[in-house]
């Protein structure tokens, strides 16, 4: 059970990385006048990054409640940083 915390942990971090990265490249994009198909695709990715994000956190949230864990400052942190990206959006 704690394999699998500590995997969807390591996914959700990774995802919110991709997320911020693929952010950080649409918005370069829109001010460098890429062409759109490229933005689209990576619009895709920052999409499929921030509900990965999300179901990885809701998942690792169920597994460590069912392991009697409680909710770290790393935990807040990530969900922050999530948070924060989407209300940017």
């Amino acid at each position: 059970m704690e394999a699998k915390y500590r995997k969807w942990h390591r996914i959700q971090g990774i995802s919110v990385i991709v997320y911020a990265v693929s952010m950080f490249l649409l918005w370069w994009m829109i001010y460098a006048e890429s062409p759109y198909a490229l933005m689209i695709i990576l619009a895709a990715v920052a999409t499929v990054s921030l509900v990965l994000s999300t179901v990885s956190g809701v998942i690792r949230g169920f597994i460590g409640y069912k392991m009697g864990l409680k909710a770290t400052k790393k935990d807040w942190l990530i969900l922050g940083i999530a948070i924060v990206l989407a209300v940017l959006v």
